[in-house]
């Protein structure tokens, strides 16, 4: 019986642990900074994006001038009662285009707070950089905030006709937004449909994909065969217009 309970309790313990270092993965995803100074007294960001299994470091100037990238593969890993953090395959260059294989890897105790992460750096072993506690602070993503797209102008309409328009965007979330006009005749080349069509939670920055498409036949204006179909994909900004 004590042998049952011993090896139970050991497996319970290994789940455990697999647990607590899952979750440290999923709090770690996203992009890490410290503020730091180095031997000449200049002042410099520091900053680590966890993306699964994978890390990218980047060393900033005060002007925001990346002076030195580092990326390769990350894994959590418990030492004892201490939680690591493993860099290793680790690339690094002053650019991320010319990149080159680095014969080194680095483990970092830590801890997680709620907005923190605190790595004891450049302790596993002698190195030209000084042993040192980092205090990560998360880089918080802009707030989204909603896209109003006001009109779609067409330069050239196919024919002129009865048309019904399908007018779909998608957002770097996977989210489909659909704007449907019902039959409309279009009688002159130029054209300006109004739409107002609103999307939430998007940001100056980001990439949306759209189709349009119109038919003369209501049921295929949205469907997989339209008489005709654009497709393409626009920068999200403050306002404007583009082509």
């Amino acid at each position: 019986m004590k042998t049952s309970l011993l090896y139970f309790s050991f497996a319970v313990s290994l789940l455990f642990t697999a647990s607590v270092l899952a979750d440290d993965a999923d709090l770690l995803a996203g992009k890490w900074s410290v503020k730091k100074v180095n031997a000449e007294g200049q002042k410099y960001t520091q900053t680590i994006e966890i993306k699964q299994d994978k890390f990218v470091l980047q060393i900033l100037r005060e002007d925001g001038q990346v002076t030195f990238v580092a990326q390769g593969d990350f894994k959590l890993e418990k030492r004892g009662p201490f939680k690591a953090a493993r860099f290793f395959r680790i690339k690094a260059g002053a650019v991320s285009s010319d990149l080159n294989n680095t014969d080194d890897e680095y483990e970092s105790v830590y801890t997680l707070g709620e907005d923190t992460w605190t790595m004891a750096s450049n302790f596993d072993k002698e190195r030209q950089q000084k042993p040192a506690l980092d205090v990560y602070q998360r880089v918080k993503s802009p707030t989204g905030q909603t896209l109003v797209i006001d009109d779609i102008q067409m330069a050239d309409v196919p024919q002129g006709a009865t048309w019904f328009v399908c007018f779909v965007v998608k957002t770097p979330d996977g989210a489909s937004h659909r704007f449907y006009v019902a039959g409309k005749e279009y009688d002159k080349k130029q054209v300006t449909i109004p739409v107002a069509l609103e999307l939430a939670k998007v940001r100056a920055g980001q990439k949306c994909t759209f189709t349009l498409q119109l038919d003369d036949i209501d049921d295929d204006a949205c469907g997989d065969e339209p008489d005709n179909r654009s497709t393409g994909e626009f920068t999200v900004s403050e306002r404007g217009s583009q082509s």
